[in-house]
């Protein structure tokens, strides 16, 4: 039986609910290796059998892009939080969900599957985001969190 699963960054202004498509000891836990990911702690989740719905107060989402410019890093503006690694193609969002900048819960005491992607080409790194994050919807508007 799958549970749906609620967070949000620190100060609240952007919430998210994950509805994972199996239990949550079964979602992947993993860890980017590049110095962005490291540096923010962040360990990921995603599912592509499920739904992340992504809520932020108006404004308050900051994308941020580095490196090879592939994909949104979320960031909020009020707290600093990064919430998610987000991609678009073909009318679709895709992301990776940061367990840490979220509290999402679930997720404690379990090591992450470390991970590096550098000698991915952009086409590579696109097919597997699309394969492995998890469809996405992201909202601008107040959240209930």
């Amino acid at each position: 039986m799958t549970q749906t699963l609620n967070g949000s960054c620190y100060c609240g202004a952007v919430h998210v609910q994950l509805d994972p498509g199996k239990p949550v000891g079964e979602l992947p836990l993993r860890v980017c290796q590049c110095g962005f990911c490291r540096r923010h702690g962040a360990r990921y989740t995603s599912d592509p059998a499920g739904w992340l719905h992504i809520t932020a107060a108006p404004g308050v989402l900051r994308r941020y892009r580095f490196s090879r410019q592939t994909a949104d890093f979320l960031i909020c503006q009020e707290c600093a939080c990064y919430v998610a690694a987000m991609i678009e193609d073909e009318g679709q969002a895709y992301a990776t969900l940061n367990v840490v900048g979220t509290n999402l819960p679930g997720f404690d005491g379990r090591d992450g599957e470390p991970l590096d992607y550098e000698d991915e080409t952009d086409e590579q790194r696109l097919a597997r985001r699309k394969a492995r994050w998890t469809p996405t919807t992201l909202v601008e508007a107040v959240p209930n969190a």
